[in-house]
C-alpha cells in the first residue's frame, strides 16, 4: 500500500486494521481521465441457478459523467455510516456532487467525482471506515422494451373482457411519466410523483402509460383493460432525457423506492434494465428488508448477461413470450429468470388510444398485476407471492425451471 494512503487511513480511522478491498480488477484511466475498469469487469460470476453469467467489460459504461469526462460514482450504505464514508472519501480527494438521506430505506447515498482517487482505493477506504457502504459506477437503467392481437388474456386463462377487480390494493410503478388522461387510466386511482431534479427533462409519457395500463387500465372493450383493475397505482417518474436516451440513475431509483415505502406501497413494478451495480444492490436489499416486493423485466439483450434489477436475488425476474409461448427473441436469459408472461406484440395504451409493442417491459406488469391479486387475497412477502405465482403455471421449454422461461408461464388464479 502506498505511504500516503496508509497515512490517510490511519488519520480517518485511528489506524484500524486494513481490510482486503473487494474490487479484484486494477483500475486504469483512458486519455480522457475516465476509469476503464469497473466492478462489472470482473469476468464471469454465478447466478442463483449456478450457471455462469457473463459480465462484459464496461470501458464505455452507460454511466453518468462528472466534469472532465470522468465517470460519476455512487455509494449506498446505512445512515449511521454516512459521516465516516464521506469523510474518508473527501479527505482522499473525492468530491461530493450530492449527498442524500433516504429515511424510509434507512440508507444514505453519495454521488461522487473520485477525481484522482481510483475505485479500488475508494473501496479500500470504505472497507475500513464504513464497511457496510457499497460503491459502484453511477449507472443508468433503461426501459426494457423492444419495437413492435389480443392474445394475452387467453394465454393467462382470463375470460375476456372480464377482470378480477381489486379494492384499492397499492401497486408502485417506477418508470417514466404516466399520462393520467389516457382513456384507459382516466377511471383508475392514480397518484403520481417525480424524483427528477429541477431542470431535468422528463421522457415522453409513452412507456410509463403502457406499463401502468397493463396493471390497472379499464376499458369496456377489453382491448386496453389491465390485469388488476381497481388497484391503486403510485407511479414515480424517475426517467430523464440523457445523452443516449431516457434513463434513470441509481440515485433517482433510490429516491423512487424511498418515496413508495413512505406511501406504504409493498409491491413495485420495475420495467427497466441495466448493468449489475453494488450500490443499487444495496438499495434493493434495503427495500426488501422493509417488506417491499419488487418485480422487474429481464431486459432485452438476447444473451445470458444478467441485468439489474431483475438479477438481484430480492427481485422477481420476468421474461416475455409470444402468443405461441416462444421466448421473445431479444429477452435476456439466465438462471435468475423466474416467470414468463406475454410480452410480444401486445396492444398497450399509447397516444390517445393504443398501439402494438414488444419487450420484457410489458411482461413484467402482467406478473405484477397477478401478484397484486394474490396480495389482495392475503398473500404477503416475496416468497409468499412466488409460491402463489407458481401454484398454477404452464411449463414451457425444458421440464421445470430453465434459463429461458424460469418456472413457466404465469396463469391468472381466477376471481
Amino acid at each position: 500500500m502506498r505511504p500516503k494512503l496508509t497515512a490517510l487511513i490511519c488519520s480517518v480511522i485511528a489506524c484500524a486494521m486494513i481490510a482486503t478491498a473487494p474490487f479484484a480488477v486494477a483500475q486504469t484511466r483512458d486519455p480522457t481521465g475516465a476509469p476503464t475498469g469497473s466492478p462489472a469487469d470482473r469476468g464471469s460470476s454465478r447466478d442463483d441457478g449456478g450457471a455462469a453469467v457473463e459480465r462484459r467489460p464496461s470501458r464505455n459504461a452507460d454511466a453518468a459523467q462528472a466534469r472532465g469526462n470522468r465517470f460519476e460514482f455512487v455509494t449506498s450504505g446505512p445512515l449511521n455510516q454516512a459521516g465516516a464514508a464521506q469523510a474518508a472519501l473527501t479527505q482522499a480527494g473525492a468530491v461530493v456532487i450530492r449527498s442524500r438521506r433516504f429515511e424510509n430505506l434507512r440508507r444514505h447515498v453519495l454521488v461522487l467525482d473520485l477525481q484522482r482517487l481510483s475505485p479500488d482505493d475508494a473501496q479500500e477506504l470504505l472497507a475500513n471506515a464504513a464497511p457496510q457502504t457499497r460503491l459502484d459506477l453511477h449507472h443508468f437503467y433503461r426501459y426494457a422494451q423492444g419495437k413492435p392481437r389480443l392474445y394475452a388474456p387467453q394465454m393467462l386463462g382470463v375470460s375476456e373482457p372480464s377482470r378480477c377487480r381489486l379494492n384499492g390494493t397499492r401497486v408502485g410503478v417506477i418508470d417514466g411519466p404516466v399520462d393520467a388522461s389516457h382513456p384507459a387510466l382516466a377511471p383508475a386511482q392514480l397518484t403520481r410523483h417525480s424524483v427528477l431534479f429541477q431542470g431535468e427533462r422528463a421522457d415522453r409519457p409513452t412507456h410509463g402509460t403502457g406499463v401502468a395500463a397493463l396493471i390497472a387500465g379499464e376499458d369496456a372493450s377489453g382491448a386496453l383493460a389491465g390485469f388488476s383493475p381497481g388497484a391503486r397505482l403510485y407511479t414515480v417518474n424517475a426517467f430523464a432525457k440523457e445523452k443516449r436516451g431516457a434513463a434513470a440513475d441509481v440515485e433517482r431509483l433510490a429516491a423512487a423506492l424511498d418515496w413508495l415505502i413512505g406511501q406504504r406501497v409493498r409491491l413495485v413494478n420495475m420495467s427497466f434494465a441495466g448493468p449489475p451495480n453494488e450500490a443499487f444492490a444495496d438499495v434493493l436489499q434495503a427495500a426488501a428488508a422493509r417488506g417491499t416486493v419488487m418485480v422487474a423485466a429481464a431486459g432485452n439483450r438476447g444473451d445470458n448477461v444478467a441485468l439489474y434489477p431483475a438479477a438481484a436475488p430480492e427481485v422477481i425476474a420476468v421474461t416475455a413470450v409470444d402468443a405461441a409461448g416462444r421466448r421473445y427473441r431479444k429477452a435476456s436469459r439466465g438462471g435468475h429468470i423466474e416467470f414468463a408472461a406475454p410480452g410480444v406484440d401486445l396492444y398497450i395504451a399509447k397516444g390517445n388510444r393504443g398501439s402494438y409493442a414488444s419487450g420484457t417491459s410489458y411482461a413484467a406488469p402482467i406478473v405484477t398485476a397477478l401478484a397484486a391479486q394474490a396480495m389482495a387475497r392475503g398473500t404477503s412477502g416475496a416468497n409468499g407471492l412466488r409460491r402463489a405465482l407458481r401454484r398454477d403455471l404452464r411449463d414451457l421449454g425444458d421440464p421445470g425451471r430453465d434459463v429461458q422461461f424460469g418456472w413457466g408461464l404465469v396463469q391468472a388464479p381466477g376471481c
